[in-house]
């Protein structure tokens, strides 16, 4: 199956700070037809949320610069029109993210992971927040226990 996209590319900021993860899954994203921008802080990742519009968000949590939460802080407090989706990965348990981080508010991937995984999430999210759904961009449901 071609997994690429015909239509205008996406951009994807990859929050990352593991070098081989995010090469892995910044190849994955290309050759799904994203444009992937790769950070490896918190710190990096603000700022580029703030010089530039994503429409997603790839997120790990466990940052060496501590402003994981920061970050997920950020995307959860914008305005739902203004913001991306995003998806956390990281190799904390759920339960243990949730207690460092508070409600996560989006879906959690769990370390170590198929990249095609990913891809399938974020697809989800998009299609989830088209102009044709009722939710509005940004906001995930998630699923039960």
């Amino acid at each position: 199956m071609d997994r690429a996209r015909s239509s205008t590319q996406r951009k994807v900021l990859l929050v990352e700070d593991d070098s081989a993860v995010a090469r892995v899954l910044k190849v994955c994203l290309r050759r799904a037809g994203f444009d992937a921008t790769e950070v490896e802080s918190g710190g990096e990742a603000l700022r580029s949320l703030d010089a530039c519009a994503f429409d997603a968000v790839v997120l790990d949590l466990g940052l060496p610069d501590g402003l994981g939460g920061a970050v997920l802080r950020k995307l959860q407090d914008a305005p739902p029109a203004s913001y991306p989706v995003w998806v956390i990965i990281s190799a904390l348990d759920e339960d243990e993210a949730v207690r460092r981080h508070g409600p996560l508010k989006g879906p959690f991937i769990p370390k170590p992971f198929d990249p095609w995984d990913l891809i399938g999430k974020l697809e989800q999210l998009w299609a989830e927040s088209s102009p044709s759904s009722e939710r509005p961009r940004g906001e995930h449901s998630l699923p039960a226990d």
